[in-house]
């Protein structure tokens, strides 16, 4: 043993193998390798609460247009109706209709003939001044587009004798006194409000996850990826993200904000994109972002088809 050591010591050196200060250059990436792991996640769980403030400020908040106009009267006298939209809302600080394909369960009313009775309405509404509404049958938002790109936004208050119309962003009140055409769109309002109300939405998430499940379950067995966490940061930094989804989803559908497209979109984006940016950091010797890509693909596909069939 002491022949081999001088055979190596002839062929190598006595002098140590590092010097004093790659030692220290050693010590110092390790410790700037362990502090980057330490604030991983909660930089994770930071930068996800930012991106769903954003998704909130720019959803139903980013759908306001804030656009002087004239009076419903004027507009309808001057220009023809280009698209509308009407949807049910019973919140009357709150404007839920907007663009087609913004808003889900929104009917888009696309035939002449709706455009043509709404125009009907508006030409013989009469400003008044607000007061306390009588008893009304149905209230719904509805969003119009003219010819010329002016956007209108309306609360009407429907009867079977009369109709009363708020413009949402000059905060005037209307009044139609015409029975037939009160009873018209009375009619064409209590037609199906839309393609998917709530319960069909609850039922498309159930589906959703369904099919999320099953591609968790094939992607493990076809990578052979495990289901225990790689460390403890691993497991915060996921169930950080689980916690918010458990938190946000109920609220955003509690707040009706669920019901608009962009929100989501948002919402798939930021829960997808955070989870497989943690599978990555954490588990991609594993594999572990395959399971985060593949859910990412799932519900962008869900998404896709969702919107077209609403649209």
């Amino acid at each position: 043993m002491t022949t081999f050591k001088e055979k190596l010591d002839q062929e190598l050196g006595e002098a140590p193998r590092f010097t004093q200060s790659l030692q220290e250059d050693i010590l110092r990436q390790v410790r700037k390798t362990k502090k980057t792991r330490r604030w991983t996640y909660p930089l994770i769980i930071i930068g996800t609460i930012v991106m769903f403030l954003l998704i909130i400020e720019i959803g139903p908040l980013g759908q306001i247009e804030q656009t002087q106009h004239a009076s419903i009267v004027q507009l309808a006298q001057q220009q023809s109706i280009k698209k509308y939209t009407m949807i049910y809302n019973s919140n009357e600080e709150i404007f839920k209709a907007g663009r087609p394909g913004f808003v889900i369960g929104q009917r888009v009313m696309e035939q002449s003939s709706e455009k043509e009775l709404l125009h009907q309405l508006l030409q013989q509404a009469t400003m008044t001044q607000m007061n306390e509404r009588t008893f009304f049958r149905l209230q719904r938002d509805v969003w119009v587009e003219f010819e010329k790109g002016q956007v209108m936004k309306l609360k009407m208050f429907i009867n079977e004798e009369d109709i009363g119309i708020v413009d949402y962003d000059n905060h005037s009140f209307y009044k139609v006194d015409n029975k037939e055409l009160a009873k018209a769109y009375l009619d064409l309002a209590l037609k199906e409000d839309a393609k998917l109300g709530m319960s069909g939405l609850i039922v498309m998430l159930v589906i959703f996850l369904a099919i999320q499940m099953l591609g968790d379950k094939l992607m493990r067995k076809m990578f052979n990826i495990p289901k225990e966490y790689v460390n403890s940061h691993h497991r915060r930094a996921v169930w950080a993200i689980k916690i918010l989804n458990i938190i946000m989803l109920p609220l955003f559908m509690l707040k009706g904000w669920i019901l608009f497209t962009i929100i989501i979109g948002g919402y798939l984006a930021v829960i997808l994109f955070s989870s497989i940016f943690v599978d990555y950091y954490y588990g991609r010797e594993e594999k572990r972002h395959y399971l985060s890509i593949s859910s990412a693909f799932i519900g962008v596909l869900s998404l896709i088809l969702f919107i077209y069939y609403i649209s």
